[in-house]
């Protein structure tokens, strides 16, 4: 019989799924080579393949030669399509009669409510377990499916999730792969439900959905979704306690803390980062040490804390300078590059040049450690155009009118795929502090930013 015709009236067999080299491909969701032992094995066409899973047969082609998959609810129809039981991939199934109600979560939005927050998230910070169930992020009201018993697969499945959106969220920003990873992230949750088999595994487990919560958080935050962010960071902490990471908790604080910052609430932010101090010292890893440091000196920055600044910034380059890079944690992996303490600490002087009286010094220290950031990016990135936000910030405040434009646009251009809105926020400060009244450059990269902010 001829395979190709055989292949395109049937649907794969049951038995096929089994098969060690299918269910290894399955656990690691590796489309790619489920789709190749189909056809290369069992004879299935691309075309069919791509009839069943919904694809065009040139996209199951790309697929096969390393295009990657990820959004969960194309995985999701793949099952389906091809009759894979979703549980040999970790996806679970939507329950019509399986009805969750919870109550809306506290409000964070006024000052106050944040300030009780903030107040129940210290309880971490020296040990204890304060109920900040309240505080955290509404559950599905349709609970996917558990299953019964949580394997190493399905711990290094999480880990690798939250990688791969983390290398996404670097380069193109939260909003390119956010949705993703809250779908992912509804289905490790279920997790939760199930029988670990091994304490430890119980263990790695609430740290790696710590890890993917904070992530969530941090793109939430990305995207001017502060709430949600916090929601989130909060749940990470949870979790972090529970697994006794002390690095994941640290995590959440500085985060935590980032959008403090980011709103315009320096004392707030200063006060987690203290709090995530706290837990990064007593777990021993100095990436995490430093971290906190150099946000901590953001945070003096915005006050007009000068000496606490330096104190803090010099802090922060003598822990990475002592850190083992190659044993750091993979949420701190981003400031062990050198690039990175540069440029965070041309944000911290740029902050600091806002006030008149350090403004020439330290805008011109801004531009030094911004430039020095840009030479040594690898790779485009949401990190590069910040550095660029910085360049163009610090000329602006030392009145080099001419030298802004450039770096304002690079950041424009970085904004057509770098989907932030944490960037054109900081962008936005730029326009206010361009005096473009004498200058039709500038006006119009004025006039281009507040466009692009209000799109």
């Amino acid at each position: 019989m001829n395979v190709d015709r055989f292949s395109q009236m049937t649907h794969p067999d049951q038995s096929w799924w089994d098969e060690p080299a299918m269910r290894s491909a399955l656990a690691r969701r590796d489309v790619g080579q489920i789709f190749m032992l189909l056809n290369r094995r069992h004879g299935m066409t691309q075309r069919r393949i791509a009839e069943l899973a919904g694809f065009a047969a040139s996209e199951v082609y790309e697929i096969t030669r390393g295009r990657q998959v990820m959004a969960y609810d194309v995985l999701v129809r793949i099952a389906e399509g091809l009759g894979i039981p979703r549980a040999l991939m970790g996806l679970g199934y939507g329950t019509e009669s399986a009805q969750e109600h919870h109550p809306e979560p506290l409000p964070l939005a006024e000052p106050e409510h944040r300030k009780q927050f903030v107040a129940a998230l210290a309880g971490f910070a020296v040990g204890g377990s304060p109920d900040i169930e309240a505080w955290l992020p509404r559950r599905g009201e349709r609970p996917l499916s558990a299953p019964e018993v949580v394997n190493p697969e399905a711990i290094a499945t999480v880990r690798e999730i939250t990688q791969r959106h983390r290398e996404l969220d670097a380069v193109y920003g939260g909003g390119s792969c956010r949705d993703s990873a809250r779908g992912y992230l509804a289905w490790a949750s279920c997790l939760t439900r199930s029988r670990c088999q091994t304490p430890q595994l119980s263990v790695e487990l609430h740290a790696e959905l710590a890890d993917l919560h904070n992530l969530v958080g941090w793109m939430s935050h990305d995207l001017g979704e502060h709430m949600e962010a916090r929601r989130h960071l909060a749940q990470g902490l949870v979790y972090a306690q529970k697994a006794g990471d002390s690095t994941l908790m640290a995590d959440a604080y500085y985060r935590l803390g980032r959008v403090s910052i980011h709103q315009g609430n320096p004392a707030e932010a200063l006060h987690l980062f203290q709090l995530g101090q706290i837990v990064a010292t007593n777990s021993n890893c100095l990436t995490s040490v430093a971290i906190l440091h150099a946000n901590i000196a953001w945070a003096h920055a915005r006050m007009g804390n000068a000496p606490a600044m330096r104190d803090s910034l010099a802090r922060a380059r003598d822990e990475i300078g002592r850190a083992d890079t190659a044993q750091a944690p993979q949420w701190t992996r981003f400031f062990c590059e050198p690039a990175d303490l540069e440029g965070m600490s041309g944000v911290v002087h740029s902050a600091l040049a806002r006030y008149s009286q350090y403004r020439k010094q330290h805008a011109a220290l801004a531009l030094t450690h911004a430039g020095r950031a840009l030479e040594r990016r690898t790779e485009t990135s949401r990190s590069g155009a910040f550095d660029h936000v910085t360049m163009a910030l610090g000329y602006a405040l030392l009145g080099e009118q001419d030298k802004v434009a450039p770096h304002a646009q690079a950041v424009l251009d970085a904004a057509r795929h770098v989907r932030s809105r944490r960037l054109l926020d900081r962008l936005s400060d730029v326009a206010d502090v361009i005096e473009p009244r004498q200058d039709k450059q500038l006006a119009e990269v004025v006039t281009a930013i507040r466009a692009r902010v209000a799109a």
